[in-house]
């Protein structure tokens, strides 16, 4: 759909942050399925999505991060959806799914969020 589909992923402070951007449908889902496999072999302390800079969404989209939330929540790893585009936040508001996940106001926050509730012993959902 978008020429300008990005979707690149990297560490920071031991979190693993993939940042989305562009129009994603269903033909751009799988890219960022594949970025968000949840990690098992314990090298990250959480996952954050940066969705700052993603401009169209839909359905395939919003299913991809549910399922992924699902996975890591499964494996017991943190799954942090950060600065949703307002495209990306009307789209959870709209079907109701904003309850479901975590979301920070911006990537540092969640990685913050991440790093301080490991250190605490506590989780993010």
């Amino acid at each position: 759909m978008s020429e300008d589909l990005e979707v690149t992923a990297t560490s920071v402070d031991g979190v693993r942050v993939v940042q989305a951007g562009g129009e994603f449908d269903a033909d751009e889902a799988g890219t960022l399925a594949q970025a968000l496999v949840t990690p098992v072999d314990g090298t990250s302390l959480g996952v954050v999505v940066d969705l700052s800079r993603v401009t169209f969404a839909d359905s395939s989209f919003l299913h991809t991060l549910i399922e992924a939330h699902r996975g890591h929540t499964a494996a017991g790893v943190p799954f942090v959806l950060a600065q949703p585009h307002p495209t990306v936040q009307r789209l959870l508001d709209l079907t109701d799914t904003a309850r479901f996940f975590t979301v920070a106001p911006t990537t540092t926050a969640a990685v913050d969020d991440i790093r301080g509730a490991r250190s605490n012993g506590h989780h993010v959902r």
